[in-house]
């Protein structure tokens, strides 16, 4: 009886073998017939238009492959077939983000990280890249268009309509746009331990969401992993640490030339508007402060633009996103002055066109320029 139960299970294990070599064979001859081989061939094609930044014709190429080897969920649970499903939704997924059609790269994201037999590698890569996509959207929701490593690129067909816009806004209310990029990035923490970037991300989407503690974590992973990791975003915070842990600095030509403009100070500050208000002040020989800490705030992060110690006097430079964001920051933020009392000048996005006769005119009850 015994000697029958193991030849019987003898007999399952040839079997299972057997069925895994004819696996193997299907597999093997999977790219070798001819439709394999024309998608393969449309989907070089479309890589190299994608390269060379052709991202609509890229698109119409890959949906071609697809089209001529279309989506199998048998054949995606062999790993070559997978590979190919993979690296196609994934490309179209970036070629859509690259056009900022932000809604159809996060659905290209998804197709492709419900493709199960994916490696980790590739599974950070998609969520990433997607969590990257939903923070992006969040910019374009905010309208800070120029700022930050993942500006919106305005040579692109920026022609999101409004009902699009509109749901954007709806999924921001409802769930978050920095918390769902959040998600990603912490799922890539979990899969990937090691990951500087993920923890950089990770530490800055709670960073923007007021989760200080647990930024402060995440950014320690960051240093842990990668002592002179670069502060692509230039995150205040990130900084801070960096110093209380006696780090250098390493440079960053990401804040030197996409964030931050230099003025005739030296120093870089966020927009063209905040180079031209310093710029104004050097020239009338008044010594200021950029970006300072203000422990007289009701929060512990506030930071005045301008200081002007000679006058004791603020500057703060309203930058118009949309109506709502605009408003609300600018009256709390002079609600905070007013209510220490502190001498303050604003100038707004409508002053830009005129900056230096605006200053010169609210400058007047201080000092005669």
């Amino acid at each position: 009886m015994v000697i029958k139960k193991i030849r019987e299970a003898l007999e399952k294990r040839r079997q299972r073998r057997a069925e895994e070599v004819v696996e193997q064979n299907q597999l093997e001859s999977y790219r070798e017939n001819e439709q394999m081989q024309k998608a393969e061939q449309l989907k070089k094609e479309a890589d190299r238009l994608a390269h060379l930044k052709q991202y609509k014709t890229a698109i119409d190429e890959y949906n071609k492959a697809l089209e001529i080897y279309p989506f199998n969920e048998k054949e995606a649970m062999f790993k070559k077939p997978a590979e190919f499903f993979f690296k196609i939704y994934y490309n179209l997924a970036a070629s859509y983000s690259f056009l900022n059609k932000f809604d159809r790269s996060i659905e290209y994201f998804d197709n492709a990280l419900k493709i199960e037999n994916i490696d980790d590698e590739n599974r950070t890569k998609a969520l990433m890249s997607k969590g990257n996509c939903y923070y992006r959207t969040k910019q374009f929701v905010k309208g800070d268009y120029e700022e930050g490593a993942y500006k919106i690129r305005m040579e692109s067909d920026f022609d999101v309509d409004e009902k699009t816009m509109e749901t954007f806004k709806k999924l921001d209310e409802k769930e978050g746009l920095f918390n769902l990029a959040w998600k990603c990035f912490n799922k890539t923490t979990e899969l990937d331990r090691n990951n500087a970037d993920a923890w950089y991300k990770k530490g800055h989407m709670e960073f923007l969401m007021a989760k200080v503690k647990e930024a402060m974590l995440s950014f320690d992973n960051v240093f842990e992993i990668q002592g002179n990791y670069e502060n692509k975003e230039g995150i205040d915070l990130f900084e801070d640490i960096r110093m209380e842990k006696g780090i250098k600095a390493k440079h960053s030509k990401i804040l030197e030339t996409d964030m931050k403009f230099k003025t005739k100070t030296g120093h870089y500050v966020r927009s063209k508007a905040e180079k031209m208000i310093a710029n104004f002040l050097f020239e009338s020989n008044l010594i200021f402060q950029y970006n300072m800490a203000i422990s007289w705030a009701d929060k512990d992060d506030f930071k005045a633009t301008f200081f002007i110690p000679k006058l004791d006097l603020y500057i703060e430079h309203f930058k118009f996103n949309n109506v709502k964001n605009y408003e609300k920051l600018m009256k709390w933020k002079i609600k905070q002055y007013d209510k220490k009392k502190k001498k303050l000048v604003c100038t707004t996005s409508e002053d830009e066109a005129n900056i230096e006769e605006t200053l010169k005119i609210k400058l007047k009850p201080y000092i005669v320029l």
